[in-house]
């Protein structure tokens, strides 16, 4: 059902209702252009540029993204695969997050791939190094934050409990280092460059990249109370961060870490390099979101990526018009 068309004309339907009554309540955006949707494109187009600053008829509107591009260019048949975290390693090969443990359909997979029983890995994590920490996570269905916990093995254990009796597939991972520069704006999280990539004709684009922040938590999904910041096309901060809400802020609200102080993501190239590279093992699908981390040796690691419903609304509020360059392929994919 998630990817069905009903869900998605539904969900067009009642995004569209929500910004007709935005445009009502802000007029100025009567005035605004949209090429690809010229009606209700136009309140979109305000509310990205209000936040950016960066005025544009080539905004694509939220229903527009998921409805007249993703569903073009991604096969949804496969998205469950996709998505699964268990097989991130299989799909990728390389640059993935070591597994403790992997569940599928009730066995438990050790790091070696070898089957052990429920008590076993209760042990395992148990004897581990004391406070070493680990992730926890669904393997399907973890968007915002969902079904994700953070934690040493007293804080996981109850957790994992209660994921293998309710037979949900689940991974547990340990807990990742980041570079120093990008632990400095909220250290209790590892805060991951958003990447949105978009594959045709035997090409990759990076399109936009953001740096997601945890604010105060371990968490930096924006759904769960962190927030995102734009990246340029060198790898430079911009000078403020958005909330879920679109709520500006200039400095971190937790660290009060100034955004304006000329910040970069360490090694941007070679993570845009990376993402170009993994996006053609998923060659089914043209609009990917990756989800990545670098730490101070370099090491570049793939936390997750989707392969639906990626999101695009924080990445135009940072960034502005990101499919910009992209226009003329993308209406004639919509001929």
């Amino acid at each position: 059902m998630k990817d069905s068309f009903a869900r998605r004309f539904a969900y067009e339907v009642l995004a569209n209702v929500r910004f007709i009554k935005y445009g009502i309540k802000n007029p100025k955006s009567l005035k605004c252009k949209n090429m690809l949707s010229p009606l209700t494109g136009r309140f979109w187009n305000y509310r990205y540029q209000s936040v950016c600053g960066i005025e544009s008829d080539k905004y694509l509107s939220e229903p527009y993204f998921y409805n007249k591009l993703e569903a073009k260019v991604n096969d949804f048949g496969l998205n469950k695969f996709f998505d699964h975290k268990g097989y991130l390693s299989n799909i990728l090969n390389s640059n993935t997050i070591p597994t403790i443990a992997n569940c599928i359909a009730g066995t438990i997979y050790d790091n070696d791939n070898e089957v052990i029983v429920f008590n076993d890995l209760v042990l395992l994590l148990e004897q581990l190094p004391l406070n070493s920490e680990f992730v926890i996570k669904r393997s399907i269905g973890t968007g915002g934050g969902n079904s994700v916990e953070i934690g040493v093995a007293n804080h996981i254990v109850p957790f994992l409990k209660t994921y293998f009796n309710a037979k949900y597939d689940f991974v547990i991972q340990p807990v990742i280092t980041q570079h120093d520069d990008l632990a400095i704006f909220n250290p209790s999280s590892i805060n991951t460059v958003r990447v949105m990539s978009f594959a045709y004709q035997g090409n990759v684009y990076p399109v936009s990249t953001v740096l997601r922040m945890g604010n105060g938590g371990r968490i930096d999904n924006s759904a769960a109370g962190g927030i995102s910041i734009g990246v340029d096309n060198t790898g430079k901060l911009r000078d403020f961060a958005i909330d879920h809400d679109f709520k500006k802020y200039y400095q971190h609200p937790a660290t009060a870490t100034k955004f304006s102080d000329g910040y970069f993501i360490p090694y941007f190239n070679e993570l845009l390099d990376l993402v170009k590279d993994k996006h053609r093992c998923l060659k089914s699908h043209g609009i990917v979101s990756w989800d990545l981390t670098v730490d101070n040796d370099g090491n570049m690691s793939i936390i997750e990526y989707n392969a639906g419903w990626g999101e695009i609304n924080f990445h135009q509020a940072n960034n502005g018009p990101i499919f910009e360059n992209h226009i003329k392929h993308i209406k004639s994919i919509n001929k």
